[in-house]
């Protein structure tokens, strides 16, 4: 099949399945730089019946006020039912995505953030769909609801055991938003707290955060090495000593900004693949790492940071008392049969 029949899928996906626009409904589309997946989207619109609100955020990226911008948004999904959010991999960072999210929180809107969309992303991760994750989800969370300790392990050195206290919940995430609320797709997980998290956690794929950042290949060369104990970060090294400063920066920022938030596992089926696009690589097998934003209403953790940092590697295999969940950097068929009709 060629790549723009599966990004052709992927658009359908996200309008039918996820925010699951009907005949005669208005979905506002927010885009920015992202002219590669436009034309796509916009069928996917018109063959569901759908009604468009163009909105394009350009204009916004560099000038007018906050209010002014939070207006711009509150007129445009006035009569709306749903909105999507979309921009380029290359293009531009867009500062008031986070002010784009919380205006549209007060309103009836199912709204799906998409940042960094390109064809392929809409061919793989944003192709699969929310009803298989979240039966996937079902049987992994059952795992976790009844087991007592999470282990991961990799070739590059981690060594991480995560305790499971099932005071905190397992929450599931599928990409399909009720109205006023909203998902960043790609997605696919399952994520809970925990206060007890203990070892060594190698970053050799992904560092991001509210202050700090790195290239998937510069971590492969120079991974970050992560000490952690008591469910809070004791020591982080690595060969790239800006990274080390930037990160002891970035703990500076805020006083819970060194604990563990929560843990993340991936059930996105059809990512596969890196692109070097975080919403497409955070979501490839094995166990992400937050520290700082708990993200406390779904989680009921005791304390939430202001600043988020979050990491992942390659190749991990994490098990649950000893029954494999993840095996070398790929989900383990036993939490996909007879899910997935490959």
């Amino acid at each position: 099949m060629r790549d723009t029949e599966l990004a052709r899928r992927g658009a359908d996906n996200l309008v039918q399945s996820q925010l699951r626009l009907q005949p005669g409904e208005r979905l506002v589309l927010f885009h920015l730089e992202a002219a590669e997946v436009l034309s796509v989207l916009r069928e996917a619109l018109r063959d569901a019946g759908g009604e468009l609100i163009d909105a394009p955020l350009e204009a916004w990226r560099d000038s007018g006020t906050d209010d002014a911008f939070e207006r711009f948004v509150k007129s445009h999904a006035a009569d709306a039912d749903a909105s999507l959010y979309v921009s380029s991999v290359t293009g531009p960072v867009f500062a008031r995505a986070q002010r784009l999210i919380q205006t549209l929180e007060g309103t009836r809107v199912r709204h799906l953030h998409v940042p960094g969309a390109s064809l392929r992303m809409l061919g793989g991760s944003l192709r699969a769909d929310p009803t298989l994750i979240e039966r996937i989800n079902e049987r992994l969370a059952e795992h976790l609801e009844t087991g007592k300790v999470l282990h991961v392990k990799s070739p590059k050195g981690t060594d991480l055991e995560v305790e499971l206290r099932h005071s905190y919940p397992i929450v599931r995430y599928c990409g399909v938003p009720e109205p006023g609320s909203w998902d960043s797709v790609p997605t696919g997980a399952v994520s809970f707290h925990s206060p007890a998290v203990s070892g060594t956690f190698v970053a050799d794929r992904i560092v991001s955060g509210t202050h700090v950042e790195r290239p998937n290949a510069s971590l492969f060369r120079r991974p970050l090495t992560l000490t952690i104990s008591g469910g809070r970060l004791r020591d982080h090294q690595s060969a790239d000593e800006e990274l080390v400063r930037e990160l002891r920066d970035h703990l500076a920022s805020d006083a819970d900004a060194d604990y563990v938030g929560f843990v993340s596992m991936s059930t996105n089926y059809l990512t596969r693949n890196e692109l070097k696009v975080f919403a497409n690589d955070a979501l490839l097998p094995g166990l992400r790492l937050m520290l700082g934003y708990s993200d406390p209403n779904k989680t009921k953790a005791p304390r939430s940071a202001s600043v988020w940092s979050t990491f992942h590697g390659r190749k991990h295999t994490v098990s649950v008392d000893g029954r494999v969940i993840v095996r070398d950097g790929r989900i383990d068929a036993q939490w996909t049969q007879g899910i997935l009709p490959f």
